[in-house]
This record gives structure tokens, sequence and C-alpha cells, in this order.
């Protein structure tokens, strides 16, 4: 999915409207039905990137979706050529590095003079974000400071979010009830995480709709589904350009 001329006039604030309807265009591409763990390793891939909020919420989180080969960290480094992590929780850290070997990690915050030198020290492809704008109260505020400071020691950098547009948002909004982690201040859409990242400063280069969780493939016709109708998947990728 990539957004127009016409679209992008108003994401910079050239044009307004109070009922702007935005008619997407999907590729190939875009009704490739994939999980959102499988999307990031595929960038990944051969890649020398940042992985921010390694942890991914605490131990016992890491200990359940590592049974279930759903840990993104580990898929991560799995796939890249270097994957370094980095979270604010120092426990968290502890445990990856002692108990599970992944010493390329770094109990740091990314705007912090240790990460800095880290990032200055070695050539880096991209900064992978994960599921962290919506926890935060200025995403773009965020992707603005990221921008400042390291816009000359990383290529790209790959987001992903909730979708608030998603199938399951939907169902659950029919029975007047909404599920949501708790920690979270936003949902967002296509045309909202591009506002973002446009207001940061950086460029947009693609949005890819995906599905955050495993794909039941005997579910041939809600997969069917899925891939005629991405805006309604759960997650949101986008790449975007640092310059």
């Amino acid at each position: 999915m990539r957004l127009s001329e016409e679209t992008l006039h108003f994401l910079r604030g050239e044009k307004y409207s109070n009922g702007l309807t935005m008619d997407f265009e999907f590729g190939e591409e875009d009704h490739a039905y994939s999980t959102q763990i499988d999307l990031l390793c595929g960038l990944a891939s051969r890649k020398r990137i940042v992985h921010v909020g390694c942890v991914d919420h605490n131990i016992a989180t890491i200990d359940h979706k590592r049974k279930r080969k759903k840990w993104l960290h580990g898929r991560l480094c799995s796939s890249a050529q270097r994957c370094h992590g980095i979270d604010i929780q120092e426990e968290g850290i502890r445990y990856i590095r002692e108990k599970l070997g992944y010493n390329d990690t770094s109990a740091v915050d990314i705007f912090s003079e240790a990460f800095f030198e880290l990032a200055v020290g070695d050539t880096w492809d991209s900064l992978f974000i994960p599921e962290v704008l919506e926890h935060l109260e200025n995403p773009s505020g965020f992707l603005r400071q990221i921008r400042e400071k390291y816009c000359n020691h990383f290529n790209s950098i790959v987001i992903t979010v909730p979708n608030g547009l998603s199938y399951d948002n939907w169902q659950l909004a029919r029975k007047g009830k909404e599920a949501i982690n708790s920690d979270h201040h936003f949902w967002f859409t296509p045309y909202t995480l591009a506002k973002n990242v446009i207001n940061a400063g950086l460029h947009v280069e693609k949005i890819l709709m995906c599905r955050h969780g495993t794909i039941n493939w005997r579910a041939i016709r809600r997969n069917r589904f899925f891939r005629k109708n991405p805006l309604l998947r759960n997650d949101i990728l986008c790449i975007a350009k640092l310059t």
C-alpha cells in the first residue's frame, strides 16, 4: 500500500478536510496474508538492526512466547546478520543475557548517551520499533527525536502498531465491547500512523497490513477473507526513511 500524492497533501497539512475519504490501492504484496513476525523477520534478513523494546513487557511474557515460537527478539536474532536489542527494563535484559544467552542487548533508553555511542560506533541498516508507539503519550515527538539524533546512523525505521480498523475490533464493537492492552494510549489507522510519521519529518516508504499473532492455515475461508480485505487485519507495518 503506497500513499497517493493527493493523500500526501493532507498528511503534510497542505490541504484540509473534515470528512476525508481515502481510497487505497492494493498490489499483489498487500494481498499476501502474512504475520507480523514473518514480515519483520523478512525485513531483518541479513541486515544489521536494532530492536527497540526487545523484552516484550516482562519475563513471563518472554517465556510464554518462546514456547510458542512467537518471541520476536529471538526470531529477529535468527534472521538478522546482527540484531542488538534494547529495553529500559533492566531485569528483563539481565534475564535475556544471563538465562537465554542473548548477549547483544543493552538496558538503555534510546535517547541516552550510552545508546548514541552504540549507534555511532557501528554501521546499521534499520531501527525496528514494533508495538511501541501505542504505549507513548507523544508518538510524533518520539519519532522526531529519533530523526534528529540518529538520521545519519540508520537508513530506515520499521514500525508496527495495532490497527483500529481491524475486523476483531468491529466484531467486539457490535457487542458494545473493546479489548485493549491497558497500557495503550492510541489505536492507529494507516492514515493516522502515516500522519505521525510525516509530522516527525520522516518519509513513508511503504505501509503493509498484517496479522498480529499466528495464522491458522486450515481456516481457508477466514484467510481468504483477510487476503481480500487487508484493511481489516489487526496490525499495521510501516517502513519509513529518516532522510
